[in-house]
């Protein structure tokens, strides 16, 4: 039932490139979770409604933000800078509030899913992942061998935040400031 009301707001609130993608995003989230031993249900609403609220234009955004009341750390540098963003945030408060998702992995990988965290969760890394190695992008995804992804989460994840930062800087773009943190996090973990 959940799944029935999802698919209809999707159809109606996604293009059609990004129905694709979330399609895309959830079947591999899936076969992520059930390779993890992790909730294929929590897995799959999380990656359908991950992008919910991507084909919203930005004057919406900030409506919706505004209305709604939303916090959200760095929001002036956001709106500036990384207003794509944006919908992550949203996406994870129209998920708690038209579809009843109370559950805090399902809403922290929807929110989480763009600039990530420090100590996500493994349903939060799935979806991060999923995310950006999904079968619809179009460019490389050498950089993760099919053999880890399915091996090592945490070092997937890491190699997916890499590669973000990578193209982000590549394109003299600004990081997000959590980017940073999160990325000495897990070299933190790793020296230590």
């Amino acid at each position: 039932m959940l799944e029935k009301k999802i698919f209809d707001y999707l159809n109606s609130h996604l293009s059609e490139q990004r129905y694709i993608h979330t399609l895309a995003v959830r079947e591999l989230a899936v076969k992520l979770a059930e390779n993890y031993n992790l909730d294929v249900f929590k897995a799959s609403v999380s990656a359908l409604l991950h992008d919910c609220a991507k084909n919203m234009p930005l004057e919406e955004m900030k409506k919706y933000i505004l209305k709604n009341n939303l916090k959200i750390k760095y929001f002036d540098f956001i709106i500036k800078y990384l207003p794509q963003v944006l919908h992550s945030y949203i996406g994870a408060d129209i998920a708690e509030k038209k579809f009843g998702i109370k559950d805090r992995e399902i809403l922290n990988s929807i929110k989480n899913h763009t600039v990530g965290r420090i100590n996500m969760s493994d349903y939060e890394k799935v979806l991060f992942v999923a995310d950006s190695l999904s079968a619809d992008r179009k460019y490389k995804k050498s950089f993760v061998s099919k053999k880890l992804m399915y091996e090592n989460l945490h070092e997937t994840f890491k190699l997916v935040l890499q590669n973000k930062m990578k193209y982000v800087i590549s394109n003299f773009g600004l990081l997000h400031p959590d980017m940073v943190s999160i990325w000495n996090s897990c070299i933190k973990c790793v020296i230590i």
